[in-house]
Order: C-alpha cells, then structure tokens, then sequence
C-alpha cells in the first residue's frame, strides 16, 4: 500500500474531508473508486462518493461517512492505495518510494550518499542525500545533473557540479 494524502480535517457538515495531497499526481484522486485509511493497525476500504481538487489539497466525501463527526475521526490519517492502482510512469519518472534508501554515485563511481528524501517543487523536484559522514547534500532533479536511474539496483549516477557538494 502507498500513501496518496493525508485527511486534514472535516469540511463541512455532511461528512466530507479536506486532503493533503501526497502524490505527484492529484488528478488520480478524481478516477479513484476506492481508497484505504488505516484504524487501529488495520486498512478500512472507503468507496469515494465525489472528490474535487483545489491547489495543494483535494476534498472528499465517502459513501461511509455522512456527517461531521464521523469525518472528524479520519482527522490525521493518511490515505493508502494498493500497487495496482498506481498511475503508469513516463520515461524518466519516478515514484518516491522507488527512490528513497537509493544509493547515488558521481560519473567516476565514487558513492556520495543515499537518498532519504525528496522535495518537490514546482520547478524540480530536489533529491536529499545524507552522506557517509553524516552531512546532508541537495541535489536538484534535473537532466544536466542526474544520469542515469536504475531502479532494480537502486543506482543512481550524478553529475557533479563545481561547488555542489560544497
């Protein structure tokens, strides 16, 4: 199961949720049937009556939950779907998951660090490497930078700019 969002809080009376969307792709949300919230270590299904995106966030009304307070209990919780419900990727993209604990090399082979996070930003997408000496590196998501991704190995190859490592 991967998280796609995170319940905010209840919006309105009739049970709907405001959604931290937690994907790179919001307008899933708006194909997806069914969705999991986990309760007490365990994932409950909830079939989507309506979502409707706005900027950053998506808001949605279950078919399970028809007022305030039962939406008030699904405060904080993250939303989950299974693999098999995951958007097919293009050439050169990534899932998060697929790139956290990836370790990354310069272009001479030389490891540098392992991915623990990833930012996203409008512009790119900015990979955080923690070092073997404990320091924290940043390094932009971009064709001049990265080189090459091998996902089944769980490579990555940089370029290394002047001052980058600095």
């Amino acid at each position: 199961m991967f998280v796609i969002g995170k319940i905010l809080k209840p919006h309105g009376v009739k049970g709907s949720v405001k959604v931290e969307i937690i994907t790179s792709f919001p307008e899933h949300f708006l194909e997806l049937k069914t969705v999991y919230i986990e309760h007490e270590n365990q994932k409950q299904a909830y079939s989507i009556e309506k979502a409707r995106l706005s900027n950053r966030f998506v808001f949605l009304k279950f078919l399970e939950i028809n007022d305030y307070d039962q939406a008030e209990t699904l405060r904080n919780r993250y939303i989950f779907i299974p693999e098999e419900d995951l958007r097919p990727l293009g050439k050169d993209e990534y899932y998060i998951h697929d790139l956290i604990g990836m370790k990354v090399f310069d272009e001479q082979d030389s490891f540098i660090g392992t991915i623990h996070d990833v930012w996203t930003y409008s512009a790119n997408d900015v990979y955080v490497l923690n070092t073997e000496d404990g320091q924290e590196k940043l390094i932009p998501a971009i064709k001049s930078i990265i080189k090459s991704v091998n996902t089944k190995e769980r490579t990555m190859v940089i370029h290394v700019m002047e001052g980058m490592l600095d």
